[in-house]
């Protein structure tokens, strides 16, 4: 299919002739209906009711029409992005449940900021399902995570840092401050739902200690975990700036655990030809890595 015969059907339905297409677009009259022959064969329907004075379409060609007009909406407003560098249409953002609570805030903060009048659309997802969404060109840019920080043979990932976690406890648990994950078995957890990779690390980790991983209550959302845990819920697995930052950071305390460290991989992944949402990309990059490096041990000490 040709965008110039596209144009050529739509002007005749809008100017309801052949002649008058062809002044608008400054073409013949043979060469306007050459086209619209050409878009009929192409798409297999009869677009025209060349009986009719004025032209008009056919049932086929009214629904042909309209769809016609969507992609020549679309092809104009990626003409205009390409000449202003302005993006059309809004930047797409995913990011893992286990890291978005964390970034979202920030990265729209700091887009917004620089690119006053940027469309955005951000979502959620497990980090797997984010990479199939870049793939099918549904995303422009997503922030996952994996178990390993190893260069991936992949241009358009780029490892931006590691996000670690703490394990916290309410103050009346009674629990020595330092310990093995052996000394933890039988302590039920408020942790991610399944599929998180931290609760992956956690349950592996506690199976090799002969234990199996107890869930007091499975939620996304640091705010609601750390309310449970703070109440006596259970133990939490919590990234170290949320703690020093609750409401509950007074009954909170942090737990060491000796032979076990919850340290996740973060990933920026780019779709391919981002074109001007390529610097928001970059911005949005430079955020999340100032965010993990900002990472500072929690001021709750161990009592």
């Amino acid at each position: 299919m040709n965008i110039d015969d596209v144009r050529a059907f739509v002007a005749v339905v809008d100017t309801g002739s052949v002649g008058r297409a062809a002044l608008k677009l400054n073409l013949t009259q043979p060469a306007i209906t050459r086209r619209v022959q050409r878009l009929e064969e192409s798409l297999g329907i009869t677009l025209l009711d060349r009986d009719s004075k004025p032209a008009r379409p056919t049932r086929a060609g009214e629904g042909a029409y309209a769809r016609c007009m969507a992609v020549l909406r679309a092809a104009d407003s990626l003409a205009r992005e390409a000449r202003s560098g302005t993006p059309a249409g809004p930047l797409r953002i995913g990011a893992s449940h286990g890291i978005a609570e964390s970034v979202f805030t920030p990265a729209l903060e700091a887009i917004r900021a620089r690119f006053p009048g940027i469309g955005l659309h951000l979502l959620t997802g497990y980090s797997s399902d984010l990479r199939k969404r870049i793939a099918d060109h549904a995303l422009d840019a997503a922030i996952a995570m994996s178990r390993t920080s190893r260069p991936i043979d992949d241009p358009g990932t780029e490892l931006l840092g590691n996000e670690r976690v703490a394990v916290v406890a309410s103050r009346d648990l009674k629990l020595p401050s330092r310990c093995k994950l052996a000394d933890l078995g039988g302590i039920p957890w408020v942790i991610n739902p399944d599929g998180c990779g931290f609760r992956h690390e956690l349950d592996r980790a506690l199976a090799a200690n002969g234990h199996a991983l107890e869930v007091a209550a499975e939620a996304w959302g640091m705010g609601l975990q750390i309310s449970l845990v703070a109440s006596g819920a259970g133990l939490g697995l919590v990234p170290e700036r949320f703690i020093a930052g609750s409401p509950q950071r007074d009954v909170l305390r942090v737990v060491t655990i000796d032979d076990f460290e919850a340290l996740l991989a973060v990933w920026l992944i780019r779709a391919p030809d981002l074109g001007a949402h390529a610097a928001a990309v970059d911005l949005l990059a430079e955020t999340v890595r100032n965010v993990l490096s900002d990472q500072k041990m929690s001021s709750l000490a161990p009592v």
